[in-house]
């Protein structure tokens, strides 16, 4: 009997995982001459490198195999579904939080926008969430290449909108602006907006409070996650 399929959501970050698995495999080889040496200062520098960055490559590897699987429930939980919304997943990578809201849909849609960038997440292509809908046997999910500047659909097309680690990558305050100002105008009124961001955060909550959101929510930092994260929620007017 073979074995089920699990889903497989990537690692974020790939780059940044395999440099500081690279700094962690440096620091135990200093450590190592240092023994070889008889020099104590080499040995304590290099094992110093090799924890400092082994746990930090622990960390972001267990975030994205174990801890963002658990907040993707958190996530939509916080975006109120009642199972027929319409709902958009902003930066969707894998399909991480657009297969939890197919799940949560069974007289709804799920649609998933991204770009596609293999520098945030490892093996990133539209096939992929669609590929890990099939083995979470959820209903069908939609996906579009898209950047969320520029999202292709008519205003008021949404019941919901979700993102996670998605909206910082955008170099620009000026770029994540029109992001925020494109989620405003796809999402329908009395529609829900849940973002999850490592940075930024405090930018997205000003814009909607300008925009007269009601009950804007900015957390405090989730120190469950890493990097450390904050929800910013709200409902638009």
């Amino acid at each position: 009997m073979s074995a089920r399929r699990r889903p497989d959501y990537g690692v974020d970050a790939p780059g940044v995982v395999r440099a500081f698995g690279v700094a962690a495999g440096a620091g135990f080889a200093l450590a190592i001459v240092g023994i070889a040496v008889d020099l104590r200062w080499l040995f304590w520098a290099g094992f110093g490198i090799f924890a400092y960055f082994g746990v930090l490559t622990g960390l972001h590897l267990r975030y994205s195999r174990v801890s963002k699987l658990r907040e993707r429930a958190r996530v939509l939980d916080a975006a109120r579904l009642d199972g027929q919304e319409t709902v958009l997943d902003v930066g969707c990578g894998r399909g991480l939080l657009l297969v939890e809201a197919a799940r949560r849909l069974p007289d709804g849609r799920a649609v998933g926008v991204d770009i596609w960038s293999l520098v945030d997440q490892s093996r990133n292509e539209p096939a992929a969430p669609l590929e890990n809908a099939r083995v979470e046997n959820v209903g069908p999910v939609a996906v579009s290449t898209a950047d969320a500047r520029d999202l292709p659909f008519a205003g008021e097309s949404f019941d919901a909108v979700v993102s996670q680690f998605a909206l910082h990558n955008i170099r620009s305050g000026e770029g994540r602006r029109e992001a925020i100002r494109e989620i405003d105008r796809v999402l329908r009124r009395g529609g829900r907006l849940v973002l999850l961001d490592l940075a930024r955060t405090h930018e997205y909550a000003a814009q909607l409070r300008d925009a007269g959101w009601d009950d804007l929510v900015r957390s405090g930092r989730m120190w469950r996650l890493f990097p450390p994260a904050r929800y910013v929620s709200g409902t638009k007017p």
